[in-house]
C-alpha cells in the first residue's frame, strides 16, 4: 500500500486523519533521512541537523541549548557532536559550570558550499507541488503542530 492510498483510506473522519498525519510524520522523517544520506555521504542527517541547529542557536551554543532546539537530550547531542568533532566539523569547548559549548569550524562552511546545489534542488523537488501561499500555510500549520507538541510533552511529564 502506498501512502496516498493510506491517506485515502483514512480520509473518513477527523480522528483517522489525525492518526494518518501523525504516522506520516515518522514515515516522512525516515524517507527524508534515507534520501538525504544518499545525497550527502560525509555526515548523517542527524549530524547535519546538529550543524544546522548549532548555526541557528543563539549564544551560548551549549549541548543543552542545541538539544532543546533539536528536541533531543544533551547526551544525544554530545554523541553526535563527538562524531562531528572527529570529522573536523566542530570543536567542543568547556564553558562555565561544566557546560560544553559547540563551535563550528570552517569545514562546515566548505561542506555547505559544496552541497548547496544539492540541498537547493532537494527543497525545490520536495515543495514542487506547493504554491507560495500553500508553503506559507504549511509553515503556519507547523507552528501550530509545535504548540501541540509542547502540550503533549507537558502532559507526558505530568504523567510520570
Amino acid at each position: 500500500m502506498k501512502m496516498n492510498e493510506l491517506f485515502e483510506t483514512y480520509h473518513c473522519d477527523t480522528q483517522h486523519m489525525e492518526q494518518a498525519i501523525f504516522a506520516s510524520i515518522f514515515v516522512l522523517q525516515n524517507r527524508m533521512q534515507t534520501a538525504g544520506e544518499k545525497l550527502q555521504t560525509q555526515i548523517s542527517m542527524k549530524q547535519w541537523l546538529l550543524l544546522t541547529m548549532t548555526a541557528c542557536c543563539p549564544e551560548p551554543r551549549t549541548l543543552t541549548n542545541v538539544g532543546n532546539l533539536m528536541g533531543c537530550s544533551r547526551q544525544n547531542v554530545k554523541k553526535l557532536a563527538l562524531a562531528l568533532e572527529k570529522k573536523g566539523f566542530v570543536r567542543l569547548l568547556l564553558g562555565r559550570n561544566n557546560s560544553v559549548h559547540i563551535e563550528l569550524t570552517d569545514k562546515v562552511k566548505e561542506y555547505s558550499n559544496e552541497l548547496s546545489k544539492r540541498h537547493s534542488q532537494s527543497l525545490k523537488l520536495l515543495f514542487a507541488d506547493f504554491s507560495e501561499d500553500e508553503i506559507e500555510q504549511l509553515f503556519h500549520f507547523y507552528s501550530k503542530l509545535y504548540a501541540g507538541m509542547e502540550r503533549v510533552e507537558k502532559y507526558a511529564k505530568e504523567s510520570e
